[in-house]
């Protein structure tokens, strides 16, 4: 017992003085796939469709040869022998190959999507097949969020039934009220309904929902369940009925966050299409404006509305549209920014083609005035198109201002564009290789106070620009109002420590300033990250050809824009090429004298009022007589 006692004393010692590697479990690596090494050293790997296509024609052709004998046989057989004997023998035979034949049609319909998605298949009339394939589908019972609830209706034959939803994007009481206990309190329901359609009779008599509608197809099953809605599957029919229950928690309407505006609304979108559409109706109370839904992603089928006015928008704008969402194949897509790259005509320009914005009433304007606006699930924001690079200039609250207060602040944005674009490289190209254009005054005191720098100017604007971006990255990332203070303080403390350490002259840090103000100033965010990006290409420039450089940029930057389009429309009209001025292209006339629609629109109705828009003022006034 001593010895044993000594003997776990000396080991205890031991593992506490010699170090021993910890024990690690084996590390996990993700391997490749099959195809994947196959493709690597350069051999042919079918896909999965391949594969399950081939196995499906072998079942058939296999199957076709079998009835093929079958037929030679029973033929011949039917000839030679007595037909009592014969005819049994054929039954069981028959019997046998139309067992096959439902196994081989099953395998058929399991194979119609290689991913297990089932997109081609039929909804079947036996109610346990449906079931095994929304359980292949959703992979229950593994998925939690999936619901299937099976309930018998009827008395007079009982009928079976089955409704599946997705447990979070429905509301429990609508489904309980209004799908549940109407359907479980039917009595004697085929007595009624003889030689009538069954599921037309439920929704027209048993279900108070207010949006129902017939499905044939998986791929519509799918659609329904996956957006929010319940789909009821009747035992005997081959099609079934999605009701809506929607019912999630989302955002509730707040205000623009970055469009905001001194008037007019306050209302911003949310994540919700359905709410998206309502907000641009509640703005615009127009009986002929179109909400067409067009589903898009193989996977997460996403809804997209493209929201027009059919007696305005032109008809092959539409359709130029929705042939391009159509076109989309991909699997997901769950931001307006996403589709944007999917259907813009030149998606390598960083100049936008659409205009982006969370405001329902600059959507309302641009639908009157003839263009197309579209929304996606889950986006906050609306694309409208086509647009211009005028359009982009314009702020959400330019008609809600005193006329000639808004064009002093369209002229103030004009130039804050201009500056962003070209003022470190004027600043650039004038230091480097025209001093003699700056006052003798003003270059002695650059010259000073560049005195002591030991870097030449392109590396002081480089230096100045990446930290300024990082300024605004890291401001915008930082959360809540600590990112404004940590912005500001960073700028005053980063500028002030470079010019004390004499890293940067102190004429840089005001040009690098001015640049970033006025970038600012443009109201389309991803207009004025274009100028940021285009900006450095004339800084480039500058510093290889001076203002011959700048110059030459210039006039190469206004052939890009003249040879863009958004949809059809050329990018600076109607400057480029000259059409009719709609009265608001850079500055904005009376709203009463902007008599026609933008003709570069081509719109059905270019009217936009009535000539005498004001006619008031040609009315006499009706009014009692005056009172002495």
């Amino acid at each position: 017992m001593k010895k044993s006692t000594s003997s776990n004393l000396i080991t205890a010692i031991k593992d506490f003085l010699v170090y021993q590697p910890p024990a690690q479990p084996t590390p996990f690596v993700l391997t490749e796939t099959q195809a994947e090494k196959a493709e690597n050293e350069g051999k042919f790997c079918p896909s999965a469709a391949v594969t399950e296509g081939i196995r499906e024609l072998e079942f058939m052709v296999n199957y076709a040869k079998k009835l093929d004998a079958f037929m030679k046989k029973s033929s011949k057989e039917l000839r030679s022998k007595e037909k009592h004997e014969v005819v049994k023998k054929i039954k069981a035979e028959f019997e046998m190959i139309q067992t096959e034949w439902k196994e081989i049609k099953k395998h058929t319909i399991q194979n119609h999507s290689i991913d297990g998605m089932y997109n081609n298949a039929v909804i079947s009339t036996d109610i346990n097949e449906n079931q095994n394939i929304l359980e292949s589908i959703y992979q229950l019972p593994l998925n939690k969020d999936v619901v299937i609830r099976n309930i018998t209706i009827s008395d007079q034959p009982k009928i079976k039934v089955l409704v599946i939803f997705m447990d979070g994007l429905i509301d429990k009481k609508i489904i309980n009220m209004t799908l549940l206990e109407p359907l479980m309190f039917m009595k004697n329901i085929q007595e009624n309904v003889q030689g009538e359609d069954f599921i037309s009779f439920v929704m027209e008599e048993c279900l108070p929902s207010g949006q129902a509608s017939r499905v044939g197809s998986f791929k519509e099953v799918q659609q329904a369940i996956n957006t929010g809605d319940a789909v009821v599957f009747f035992d005997g029919c081959g099609e079934a009925v999605a009701v809506e229950t929607k019912g999630y928690e989302h955002r509730s309407i707040g205000n623009p966050t970055t469009e905001q505006s001194v008037r007019g609304s306050q209302n911003a979108f949310t994540e919700v299409l359905r709410v998206n559409t309502a907000l641009v109706r509640t703005m615009l109370h127009a009986s002929d404006l179109v909400t067409e839904m067009i589903p898009i992603g193989a996977r997460g089928h996403s809804n997209c509305a493209v929201m027009y006015i059919k007696s305005i928008t032109n008809e092959e704008l539409v359709e130029e549209v929705k042939r391009r969402i159509n076109g989309i194949s991909t699997d997901i897509i769950t931001d307006s920014g996403v589709l944007e790259h999917f259907i813009e005509d030149f998606p390598r320009n960083p100049f936008p083609q659409t205009l982006s914005t969370e405001r329902p009433d600059r959507v309302a304007i641009h639908l009157s005035e003839g263009r197309v606006a579209i929304f996606i699930d889950g986006s906050p924001f609306g694309h409208i198109l086509p647009v211009s690079f005028f359009t982009l200039m314009h702020s959400s609250d330019d008609f809600s201002l005193n006329l000639y207060y808004t064009n002093m602040l369209r002229l103030v944005r004009w130039l804050g564009a201009l500056l962003s674009l070209l003022l470190p490289s004027l600043y650039l190209a004038i230091s480097t290789f025209h001093q003699e254009a700056i006052p003798t005054e003003l270059l002695l005191s650059i010259a000073a106070a560049r005195a002591q720098v030991p870097f030449p100017t392109i590396i002081e604007i480089l230096f100045m620009e990446f930290s300024f971006e990082l300024i605004r990255e890291g401001g915008l990332r930082i959360p809540g109002i600590l990112g404004s203070t940590i912005g500001i303080v960073g700028a005053l403390i980063l500028g002030q420590t470079a010019v004390t350490a004499k890293i940067v002259s102190p004429i840089m840090v005001i040009v690098i300033a001015l640049t970033g103000l006025a970038s600012y100033s443009i109201p389309d965010y991803r207009l004025a990250s274009a100028f940021r990006l285009t900006r450095f290409i004339f800084v480039f420039l500058a510093m290889a050809m001076g203002l011959i450089g700048v110059a030459c940029g210039f006039l190469l930057f206004i052939a890009m824009l003249c040879s863009l389009k958004s949809f059809g429309m050329p990018y600076l009209a109607p400057l480029a090429p000259k059409t009719v001025n709609g009265g608001d292209t850079i500055f904005r006339s009376s709203s009463y004298h902007q008599k026609r629609r933008p003709d570069t629109l081509n719109s059905k109705d270019d009217i936009r009022q009535k000539k005498p828009s004001r006619s008031w003022l040609t009315e006499s006034s009706k009014g009692g007589k005056d009172h002495e």
